[in-house]
Parts: C-alpha cells; structure tokens; sequence
C-alpha cells in the first residue's frame, strides 16, 4: 500500500456520507486547504492523514484506498462526526442556521512566496453557508484563506466570501488573480487594495506589513472580498 490514498475516493465517500469539505476537515483536524487539495489530487495524503480521515469518514484506512466507483461501506461503529449550524463569518458563538449553497471555488494564498489555486465556475469543492444579506446574490463565491500573511485578519484555513461584482475601494481587502510574466498559469493572492495607477496595482499585506506592486498588464480579475455586515 502506498502513503496515498486515492483523492477522488476521499471526495466520494464523502459526499456519500454528506459531510461537507468543512465538516471533515474540522472533524479529521486538517486544515480545509489541505483537505481540498487532497480530494483535487493536487497533493498526496499521510498515513497521518489517512488514519484521521478515515476515521472521521467512519471507514477502514483501506476502504480509502479503494477503486473509485466501488460500493460505498457502511459506517462503522464509531461516532459520526458532530455537525452544528455554522457560525457567522465573524466567529460569534450565536449559532445561526443558514442554508449552504455557496460555491467554494478553491483556496488563495496570503503568503508572496507561492500563490495558491483557483478553480474556474462549476468546479465546485465545497459548500458554504449564505448569509441573509447575500440571500438572493447567485454571483458570490467563497474561497479558503491559505498562509498567514494577512493574520489577525484571516488566519490560514477561515472561509472568505467574495463579490465578483462589486468594484473595491481604498482599504477593501480583494482576492487578485494574476499570470506573472512567463508563467502558464493563474495564481490567487488575498491583499488589501491600495489603487490601481500608473500601470501597477498597489496592496497590502499585515503580517509582515509591507506594500506590495504588481504590474497592471499581469492582473487577470480584481474582486471584492466581503466583510461580515455585508453578510448578516
């Protein structure tokens, strides 16, 4: 047997057992990034995580290791994991049942050093709660925070909404996709915007704090990430 479960065997015990992406992160105490990089393929698993999730998934390590496709086990007699009504964005202990529909499309880095991944629509791994004040808002889409450039803000693994639409101001924090030069793919940065002039979109980050240049023409989408009022 090899350290590395097969991911897409993962996703679907998973969605059989109808265990959001969150719930088994926080219930096999991995960080949601990871998690979701796991059920991608875009990196193995440990023995380590294998042993968690397998629990957490109330199955044998090897059923994990199974054909995808194959029949799904039945539990086993462990405790299912516990599920509650999530949270508000601003981490409140008020629990607020709200319906799950939001489309989390992948992750976005804080961190300079390697920018993390975004899916493109209709790629969905996960689902998020709405808020009452994005009720009727089908363009919104959330994303998990990756490193912790941006602390105390967001911390690695917390959950970010994001509105495609609405245009940022000074001080808004944005998810910025962009394709440096030479390079064959997109990545996605969480920052605060500053302004976009001169031919360079200007951001900051907290942790260290430092400003933060990028040429206009290596910007592929600036969005809005939203903050709790505009949630709840």
């Amino acid at each position: 047997m090899t350290d590395n479960a097969a991911p897409s065997r993962v996703r679907e015990i998973r969605v059989a057992r109808d265990i959001s992406s969150a719930e088994l992160a926080r219930a096999a105490n991995i960080q949601p990034p990871t998690l979701s990089k796991i059920e991608l393929g875009q990196r193995g698993v440990t023995k380590t995580f294998a042993n968690a999730i397998a629990k957490a998934l109330q199955v044998r390590v090897e059923d994990l290791y199974a054909v995808v496709g194959s029949p799904i086990p039945p539990p086993t007699e462990l405790d299912p994991p516990n599920r509650v009504f999530e949270t508000s964005p601003t981490d409140r202990t008020t629990l607020i049942p709200m319906t799950r529909d939001i489309p989390v499309f992948g992750t976005a880095a804080c961190s300079l050093n390697e920018g993390a991944f975004i899916l493109h629509a209709g790629e969905v791994i996960d689902l998020a709660p709405r808020g009452p004040k994005i009720e009727y808002r089908k363009d919104i889409y959330a994303l998990y925070v990756e490193g912790d450039s941006m602390e105390p803000w967001k911390r690695p693994g917390q959950l970010v909404y994001v509105d495609p639409i609405r245009r940022p101001n000074k001080h808004d924090r944005v998810v910025v996709v962009v394709k440096p030069d030479n390079s064959d793919y997109e990545q996605a940065y969480i920052k605060e915007y500053i302004k976009r002039d001169d031919g360079k979109l200007v951001l900051k980050q907290y942790n260290p704090d430092k400003v933060i240049e990028w040429p206009a023409r290596s910007v592929v989408s600036i969005h809005k990430v939203l903050e709790p009022e505009d949630i709840l």
